[in-house]
């Protein structure tokens, strides 16, 4: 028997919707080539990144721990279904959720054909053909395509891949091999750097003095952004861009035709 649940908004609790032999959502057939989660690779339109050991992780909720029992939850009210705010499908030791956002809950009048009569704004959910994110309990994996999406059901996710707070940025732009020019301060910094910031923290960290010199001779192989008396002089938000990248060793030179190019994702090789 396979189960639908569906999160009401300014409930913690999930509600019981229905219970049936048919399908849900079907297990996607490219999830074994999905992703270590990575904020520096960026998937194709239907690939897949993963959590592995999710219920290690800070995310994990009681609800996909405890062996699932129907009764142990209340059925929803028409009232509270006009509020899902995703939904929950279990088939077996897989769960599967769907964000409803507005547009997937329509209200509508419409011609029923297969009772021949007008129906009045009776609401519909549309179900996905995918989901948007997976549990998979047998092998302790999360998938999911969007971050933002998966922070809706797994509150705080989304920190694997946050921005560098004011107090970070500033430190960065106070580093020893930066020097902002013409007013650049943290307060010029956006998300998008901030969170290339925040990314390349650790990294930084974990570099020898013979490390990053070699990487700053590297930055400066590649890119123009001015570098005197030891430091990157930063004056805009695609300097910044750019030296980020560089402490990430994005940039790289192909080996027919010697082109210089940005990596603009990022995968590990094995």
């Amino acid at each position: 028997m396979n189960y639908l649940l569906a999160k009401v908004k300014r409930y913690t609790n999930l509600f019981r919707l229905l219970s049936t032999n048919d399908i849900i959502y079907s297990l996607p057939d490219n999830l074994g080539n999905s992703e270590a989660y990575n904020p520096a690779t960026l998937l194709e339109e239907d690939e897949w990144y993963r959590i592995d050991t999710f219920s290690h992780t800070d995310f994990m909720t009681e609800f996909l721990t405890n062996d699932f029992d129907s009764v142990n939850f209340n059925q929803i009210s028409v009232d509270n279904a006009r509020r899902i705010s995703y939904l929950c499908a279990i088939q077996g030791n897989v769960y599967f959720f769907q964000i409803v956002s507005s547009n997937q809950l329509i209200r509508k009048r419409w011609l029923s054909l297969d009772e021949f009569s007008i129906e009045n704004d009776k609401p519909m959910v549309i179900l996905n053909s995918v989901p948007d994110v997976i549990y998979d309990r047998d092998n302790d994996i999360l998938y999911f395509r969007r971050l933002t999406s998966t922070n809706i059901i797994f509150k705080g996710v989304d920190q694997l891949y946050r921005q560098a707070t004011d107090v970070e940025t500033q430190a960065f732009l106070s580093s020893e091999f930066i020097q902002p020019k013409n007013g650049f301060a943290a307060a010029s910094v956006k998300i998008p750097n901030r969170k290339r910031i925040a990314m390349v923290m650790d990294t930084l960290g974990s570099y020898t003095d013979e490390q990053r010199s070699d990487i700053f001779t590297y930055i400066q192989n590649y890119c123009e952004v001015p570098y005197q008396n030891n430091k990157f002089e930063i004056e805009t938000e695609i300097d910044l861009k750019l030296v980020l990248y560089g402490i990430e060793q994005r940039f790289y030179t192909t080996q027919l035709g010697n082109e210089k190019r940005i990596a603009n994702s990022i995968i590990n090789l094995p």
